[in-house]
């Protein structure tokens, strides 16, 4: 009888032992993450590669309620100084500024090499990929030297102290909510005008920073000058937006505002009786399910106008 239980007793320590093996306490070292965001507003659908040296990755997420992807790369997010980043929205997919429900499906916005630092927070705006654009279109690759010109050049300069500057390329929507509200007006005015410039004149490589700055700056005062509680409807609180990029890919057009003139057909779009009424949409419930393992394509319905029955997704 005691052989036997001593019998059961060895048998139960060898299965157990065996057990051990298979679940032991070494810890496998994961990979380091960090978060990256696509504002004009927040931008929802929007993946994000990454090129660090020889590593590019692009993310499976998209963008979500609140513009923001996980990254997931120790070089990332240990040098970032040494990484560029773009962000799209993949092909046949949609993008939608979740502060009006703009669509966006047609932007691309980047970050230069350079312009990250480690441990500030990472956004991808039309101003980091105007900065991007200027390095890239001069012999001069200086990131500092780039994000001085565009600021100057958008009349941002004097306005805005440096800090405020540097917040405005990693952590906009905190930045914004501590400006004045005059230039957060016009700030917001750029910002949205800049992103239909960048993706009307995407394809031409030759434009000066000079012109893109003055389309910018000319459509933009215009704005707000005619919605004076921009970017907000004037007399409610539904918000506001233009698309104009079909106007601004008409070289003609463009140039007519390149000379700081407001072109007829934008002066159209600006007046009140004309400008778009969008919708804030939801952040837990994104027009587009930023996860693409779940079952349906849509988080809710978003991307719809209201207030004078217009689209807000009327393509950008």
């Amino acid at each position: 009888m005691k052989i036997k239980l001593l019998s059961t007793i060895i048998a139960g320590v060898i299965i157990a032992g065996c057990g051990s093996d298979n679940n032991n306490d070494v810890s496998v070292p994961k990979t380091k993450t960090t978060s990256v965001q696509a504002y004009d507003g927040a931008v929802n659908g929007m993946v994000a590669t990454h090129t660090c040296g020889d590593e590019t990755n692009t993310t499976k997420m998209k963008t979500d309620g609140y513009g923001k992807v996980t990254v997931s790369s120790d070089t990332f997010a240990e040098n970032p100084e040494q990484c560029s980043v773009i962000l799209s929205v993949p092909e046949g997919g949609k993008a939608f500024d979740m502060s009006n429900g703009k669509d966006m499906s047609k932007v691309v916005y980047s970050i230069p090499e350079g312009l990250l630092v480690s441990g500030q927070k990472v956004a991808a705006t039309p101003f980091t990929s105007l900065i991007a654009k200027t390095m890239a279109s001069t012999d001069d690759s200086d990131v500092k030297t780039a994000m001085d010109a565009v600021f100057t050049q958008l009349g941002l300069d004097s306005s805005l102290t440096e800090e405020e500057k540097l917040g405005l390329l990693t952590d906009p929507d905190a930045t914004l909510e501590k400006l004045d509200p005059a230039v957060m007006q016009d700030v917001v005015a750029k910002t949205m005008v800049l992103s239909d410039v960048l993706v009307a004149q995407k394809d031409n490589e030759d434009l000066l920073l000079e012109d893109i700055a003055t389309v910018t700056t000319t459509i933009a005062a215009d704005l707000v000058q005619k919605n004076p509680e921009f970017p907000t409807q004037t007399g409610s609180d539904k918000p506001i937006y233009v698309d104009l990029t079909d106007e601004l890919a008409d070289q003609k057009i463009f140039d007519e505002a390149a000379e700081g003139k407001v072109p007829a057909d934008i002066a159209e779009e600006t007046n009140p009786e004309n400008i778009i009424v969008g919708e804030e949409q939801d952040p837990a419930n994104p027009p587009v399910n930023p996860n693409p393992d779940e079952d349906g394509g849509t988080g809710g319905t978003g991307g719809t106008g209201a207030g004078d029955g217009s689209s807000g997704g009327t393509g950008n």
